[in-house]
């Protein structure tokens, strides 16, 4: 976030955030918990004296991985932001049901994106669209589908209001039961009040939840062997033949715009809530990290990675869609077998390894 108080960017088709309602089954436990050979949990966090309780150092936020721009100067979040963002994101009990969380929708497995096309909120109400991906938010400077929200600060308690069906004052007061959460609000607070450190909290996660490192980064950075011939064919079809760099240019491969697609399926007027002349347009999503997902576009209507992209090849013909309404720039492309397979290839090679391991939440949250 751009300090834990003030708007960060957010992007590619963030809507940060509709936390739905695949719901996380882990297992509770202290926090700083360590597991145990039959899969329960030590609690690594002892209690003071005087019953509060004693957290273990924070750990480093996460480094800009190979591949990302630089951090923007203002994105500076702490290590006790982040910490105590990460277990937020993940707490089923701050869902007003008390099994929806961030995590619920936006799953890590999935590179933190949706798996439903309309997730039901924890007040059971279906969300307007698919979760996007909470990845490499820090260079965007419109959040949602839509581009309505302007930064994290200002979007979250929205967020968790319509999506968690509590407000960010209401989660805040929850965590004062918690004797675990309490040591994290004040070692994160600086001075704020707990509802400004919650929302610092999560926006701090968020922000730094990055997608790079991938192996046509290592191939970039000279790696002998990182990917093959057909990925580097691929990259010369995305950014020529293909016509896909147009609207995916590297390093984030995606140009923060709003693009028609000919999605008619699912009605939604899209950008045109903020600009009624960009009516069914939607934010071109960053492909860093697609080939994680389980869906595709804002209305999830493409099942796999391969389908979106014979979407676009195909010009956005589908679904009786009026090629006058689609965006000029989605034009028709033929490739060849070959090609085809080659270009899949390389927007493959955009995703790294395995997605992180869900945190171990504390145990005393009633």
């Amino acid at each position: 976030m751009r300090s834990a108080t003030l708007p960060v960017a957010a992007a590619l088709a963030v809507a940060l955030l509709a936390a739905c309602s695949s719901k996380p089954r882990d297992k509770a436990a202290g926090a700083g918990a360590r597991a145990t050979a039959d899969g329960g949990a030590i609690d690594a966090a002892p209690r003071r004296a005087d019953g509060t309780v004693a957290l273990p150092p924070a750990p480093p936020v996460p480094a800009t991985p190979p591949g990302l721009p630089p951090l923007p100067g203002d994105v500076a979040p702490t290590p006790a932001e982040v910490a105590l963002g990460e277990l937020l994101f993940h707490e089923p009990k701050l869902g007003a049901d008390g099994t929806t969380a961030c995590a619920s929708c936006h799953d890590p497995a999935r590179g933190l994106s949706g798996t439903e096309p309309h997730p039901a909120t924890a007040a059971g109400r279906p969300s307007l669209r698919r979760a996007p991906a909470l990845v490499n938010l820090a260079w965007a400077t419109e959040l949602g589908w839509d581009g309505r929200g302007a930064g994290l600060a200002g979007w979250l308690p929205s967020h968790a209001r319509g999506q968690l069906d509590r407000t960010v004052d209401d989660i805040a007061l929850k965590l004062g039961a918690s004797p675990t959460y309490r040591a994290h609000l004040a070692r994160a607070s600086a001075g704020r009040s707990d509802r400004d450190t919650v929302a610092a909290a999560l926006a701090a996660y968020v922000v730094t939840r990055f997608a790079g490192g991938s192996p046509w980064d290592a191939h970039e950075a000279g790696t002998a062997g990182a990917v093959g011939d057909d990925v580097v064919a691929g990259y010369q079809l995305f950014t020529g033949k293909a016509l896909c760099g147009s609207c995916h240019p590297p390093p984030l491969y995606t140009d923060h715009d709003f693009h028609r697609l000919g999605l008619i399926a699912s009605p939604d007027d899209g950008r045109g809530r903020v600009d009624p002349a960009q009516a069914g347009a939607f934010k071109t999503p960053g492909l860093r990290g697609a080939a994680a997902r389980a869906r595709f576009f804002h209305d999830g209507s493409a099942a796999s990675l391969d389908a979106a992209i014979d979407w676009h090849l195909a010009g956005g013909r589908g679904q009786g869609a009026d090629p006058s309404v689609i965006d000029p720039g989605l034009s028709p492309v033929t490739l060849t077998t070959s090609e085809r397979a080659q270009l899949g290839a390389f927007v493959a090679a955009l995703t790294a390894g395995a997605a992180p391991a869900r945190p171990t939440l504390p145990s005393d949250l009633p």
